[in-house]
């Protein structure tokens, strides 16, 4: 037997575990209207698939975020532009402004920007640059 959820956008009745229709329509949505197209282009490119990996790679697929801030590891499945695309487009694929993050992890900083963009900046700048020294030096 199953377990279904409700979907928290439209309501509708989907299995557990599955995405209802609805969110990819929002997606396509938010891309076709609010999305930057050149910001949407270079998510959609090869040089930013490169960059991401590498970022990944370099983090050990761990969250940065959550490992400096609590000690637990988890899993990192994207990169972070921590001076956003829009702000520092040059820096686009420098691999010291990508910083590993679980998806949930990326949603609460993109929060946290709101309230203090400057402040979040600095500190993600630092936490990256201890964390990458811990690993170098063996401590992860």
């Amino acid at each position: 037997m199953s377990i279904y959820k409700r979907c928290s956008r439209c309501g509708r009745r989907i299995q557990a575990g599955s995405r209802c229709p609805c969110q990819k329509a929002r997606h396509q949505e938010y891309d076709r209207y609010s999305r930057d197209r050149k910001s949407k282009g270079f998510y959609d490119s090869r040089e930013w698939e490169i960059a991401r990996d590498a970022a990944l790679e370099a983090d050990g697929g761990i969250d940065v975020y959550v490992y400096m801030t609590t000690g637990e590891i988890r899993r990192a499945d994207t990169a972070h532009h921590i001076v956003p695309l829009k702000d520092g487009w040059e820096r686009r694929v420098d691999g010291d402004n990508l910083m590993s993050l679980h998806h949930d992890t990326h949603s609460e900083i993109e929060q946290m920007y709101r309230k203090d963009k400057a402040g979040m900046i600095r500190k993600m700048q630092e936490m990256l640059k201890q964390f990458r020294q811990l690993k170098r030096v063996g401590g992860i």
